[in-house]
């Protein structure tokens, strides 16, 4: 391990360590059944208004405890300190970490270093913190104690009075951990999910690794995909009498188009059936994927639950819309966050309250690139 920008960079594979000053670890306040990217997401607006800095000017990283079903902190660094700290990382870097995560680690233990001024203290495989010695002391003052701990680095007066202060064992060599029965957590243990190196997995890689896309492989095949697209076009009215018209044409071009005969149940199952009829997959690009392709992301989210897709339009000057109709305001937040959660950018045109009971609202996707 080496401190990034410091010195020559080695020749083989190493793990570069920045400020950990740069790097604090913040609580958030998460519903326990909200997950994956939505989660991120809310995560990123509490940490937003908690060190008042826009969305797009920070990363965070989550902390999930080992066996945990899942996590409640994070791992900050500004946007443009990442970014230069990454810069400076040559060929050889394997991971990027705070340097108070390439402390030891095991359960119940503290492993405290003193640099001069600044302390550097591991309370855990997923929490610590750098800071001024006098500052450390405060925070240290309000963590549970220790069964033991790991002392390193530089003397200091007051950091070492408050550690004999605890009552609980010291220990210089790490070497004798183990024999206090503190041994050390596995390196790719205590390391797991805090690598800075790369961002964020970006929506568009993770399209491009978990879906496909369907490509036209006869004629017959490109005039159903037309007639599919020409469906889309269909425009969402205000009034209920008209959304009710729309529905009706929806249906009458299925029955002409795609479903002759036998009941339609599902317009977006059957319609997909019979277009996957007549096409072969393909690997997706990340970027321009088409309006039919967003539309069968989006319906994965869409068709959840509760929620019904009363209608779909497309226009290449306004994007992909959608009116759909839910139980109740909550049940549309909550469509509205499982959305960005599968990386679409949702702008809510209109919604309302039926008089027949429930919500009706109108959005705009955008899958974020």
């Amino acid at each position: 391990m080496r401190r990034l920008g410091a010195g020559q960079a080695p020749g083989g594979a190493y793990v570069g360590l920045l400020p950990g000053t740069l790097s604090p670890i913040l609580p958030v306040e998460l519903p326990a059944k909200l997950s994956g990217g939505a989660r991120e997401q809310v995560a990123g607006r509490q940490v937003s208004d908690m060190v008042s800095l826009p969305a797009g000017s920070f990363e965070i990283h989550p902390l999930q405890p080992k066996g945990a079903k899942t996590w409640n902190r994070v791992l900050f660094m500004a946007r443009d300190d990442i970014a230069a700290w990454r810069q400076k990382a040559t060929k050889g870097c394997q991971a990027i970490l705070p340097d108070f995560f390439a402390l030891p680690s095991a359960p119940g233990l503290w492993a405290i270093e003193v640099e001069g001024d600044t302390l550097r203290a591991r309370l855990a495989a997923d929490d610590g913190f750098t800071a001024e010695a006098d500052l450390a002391i405060a925070q240290l003052q309000a963590t549970d104690a220790p069964k033991g701990v790991l002392r390193l680095g530089d003397p200091n007066t007051a950091v070492d009075a408050y550690l004999a202060g605890l009552g609980v064992p010291i220990h210089t060599d790490p070497a004798a951990l183990k024999k206090a029965g503190l041994a050390p957590l596995r390196w790719a243990d205590v390391t797991a999910g805090l690598n800075l190196l790369t961002p964020p997995s970006a929506a568009p890689q993770r399209i491009q690794a978990g879906l496909r896309r369907w490509r036209l492989g006869a004629l017959a095949a490109a005039s159903a995909a037309a007639l599919w697209l020409g469906m889309l076009y269909l425009q969402t009215q205000t009034a209920q009498q008209e959304a009710a018209q729309n529905r009706d044409l929806t249906l009458a071009m299925v029955r002409q188009h795609f479903v002759p005969d036998g009941p339609i149940l599902d317009v977006r199952a059957q319609v997909g059936a019979v277009l996957a009829s007549a096409v072969e997959p393909e690997v997706i690009e990340v970027q321009g994927l088409p309006a039919l392709t967003q539309f069968q992301i989006a319906a994965e989210v869409l068709t959840r639950d509760t929620a019904q897709v009363a209608l779909v339009t497309y226009r290449p000057e306004t994007g992909l819309e959608t009116t759909i109709e839910t139980p109740d305001f909550a049940a549309l937040d909550a469509l509205v966050l499982d959305l960005q959660g599968a990386d679409f950018l949702v702008e809510q045109l209109d919604s309302r309250a039926e008089q027949s009971g429930g919500v009706s609202a109108r959005l705009r996707l955008e899958l974020l690139e």
